[in-house]
């Protein structure tokens, strides 16, 4: 028999809502009575009725004791840990909460492919980065991740460096070596903050890779909204149990905004408790039909290959595909103009797709129709040399200044032409996935240069570099 769930906050704003308040405070649209016609016509003006503040009731986010203190913690509950704040200001939030709170003034081991909002986190916080290696895969230059002993290796090197930052999973679903790497962490004694933005659903199937906050990670971070039936902007921040360094609450409140959605927080509880309620049934579901979608694409389609490699440990729910023909951009814009599909990123090798935890035959149906019509469509172009260059980085850059130093040090803008041999002054990134090939006081050689331009930029676009002496 399944657990059933208290959805805490959603009751207080159901009654308050039976009693239909007359609104004399924020917001301004009063309980929907003023929303702008064509939402009104769109979406109707019920939900916006729902939009409250800080009444009777409903607690406050940011000293919460009542209905949203008891939502978070059934929600650490679910999702198997100590505590669980909610996030209305994104995954961003969260993880400058959790830096600045176990970081502040400290070395951190930060791999190369961490989102961008982990780097301004270590702005934030006044930490120091100390950069991890990236293994790449030599066909598509995708990053599989931090090598187990090659972390161990900086360990020994680096003593005084007691923090560490993972990515679980990688954009298109890579897991390979990083519970081995939590486990080494916390051998040596080092507190483990996880960007876990595209793994919110990791920890409800056994037949999922791990989330690693189920490994023993101290603050990990959830985009709820990625892949669970959440409002965008949803996210939480999971604290372990066993984790004793500085709370990050106190940063939460300062980072968060003081006017928060109820929208929001409601959507991130009702989440919660369909995780807690019905997650393991529909992935249990889902992972068939999954699978038999990439034994379609596998041996009826053509020029179309599912991406998947057993050692990277994936997560199914990311379905990343390669063309004989066509690039990524490519293939995104045909199945946007042409079939009204639209994937969640593409980059030179491929096109990536997240799937719904609740996968079902119609679904799967729908998104291969698109697929095979893109196929024919492969067909009637040349076979191309696919290139290798993908936005990472094999080798870490040059640091000329210090990330914090960089930052606010003069720039000005040049082309990219003119870019070889002088410092970064901006982050240089594709967005998505939004991970930096270069950060702000690093070196821009030839070669990133050339990577640059590979990877569709253009030697006229505008690039910030910092001002010569």
């Amino acid at each position: 028999m399944h657990t059933q769930y208290t959805p805490f906050l959603w009751q207080q704003m159901e009654q308050l809502h039976r009693q239909q308040p007359f609104s004399g405070h924020t917001p301004g649209h009063k309980n929907g009575a003023f929303l702008p016609a064509q939402l009104q016509q769109a979406w109707g003006a019920q939900f916006a009725s729902y939009d409250y503040t800080e009444l009777d009731g409903l607690d406050n986010l940011h000293f919460s004791g009542g209905c949203i203190a008891q939502s978070q913690q059934q929600a650490a509950a679910i999702f198997g840990t100590g505590q669980c704040f909610y996030l209305i200001n994104g995954t961003t939030a969260g993880l400058q909460a959790a830096i600045m709170a176990a970081c502040s003034n400290q070395k951190v081991f930060v791999p190369r492919h961490v989102h961008r909002s982990v780097y301004h986190s270590l702005l934030l916080a006044h930490a120091e980065p100390i950069y991890l290696p990236l293994e790449l895969d030599p066909a598509t230059s995708l990053p599989t991740g931090i090598r187990p002993d090659l972390l161990q290796q900086y360990m020994q090197q680096y003593p005084d460096c007691r923090n560490l930052i993972l990515v679980n999973p990688t954009y298109q679903g890579i897991t390979a070596g990083n519970v081995q790497c939590v486990q080494l962490a916390k051998q040596y004694g080092l507190t483990v903050i996880v960007d876990e933005a595209h793994g919110s659903h990791l920890h409800f199937h056994p037949e999922l890779p791990s989330s690693l906050l189920d490994a023993g990670a101290d603050l990990v971070v959830q985009s709820w909204h990625k892949t669970l039936p959440v409002l965008t902007q949803g996210s939480a921040l999971l604290v372990h149990e066993q984790y004793s360094g500085p709370s990050p609450e106190p940063f939460l409140s300062l980072l968060q905004t003081t006017s928060p959605s109820y929208l929001l927080m409601a959507s991130l509880e009702a989440g919660s408790i369909y995780m807690g309620e019905q997650a393991k049934q529909h992935i249990q579901q889902s992972l068939p039909l999954i699978f038999s979608l990439h034994e379609q694409i596998n041996s009826t389609l053509q020029t179309l290959h599912v991406l998947w490699q057993p050692q990277w440990q994936q997560d199914p729910f990311k379905l990343y595909l390669i063309s004989d023909h066509l690039s990524g951009a490519a293939m995104d814009a045909y199945l946007r103009t042409q079939q009204a599909v639209y994937s969640e990123m593409h980059d030179n090798q491929g096109i990536l797709f997240i799937l719904p935890i609740q996968t079902t035959a119609q679904w799967t149906q729908r998104i291969y129709q698109a697929l095979a019509a893109l196929d024919r469509y492969s067909l009637s172009q040349p076979m191309v040399q696919q290139t290798t260059a993908s936005f990472y980085c094999r080798e870490i850059p040059q640091q000329q200044y210090p990330l914090h130093q960089a930052f606010y040090m003069p720039k000005e803008q040049i082309c990219w032409a003119q870019a070889a041999h002088r410092t970064a002054g901006q982050f240089i990134l594709r967005y998505p996935p939004g991970i930096p090939l270069l950060v702000p006081g690093e070196h821009i050689s030839a070669e990133i240069v050339q990577l640059w331009l590979a990877s569709g930029g253009t030697a006229h676009e505008k690039v910030t570099v910092l001002t010569e002496a």
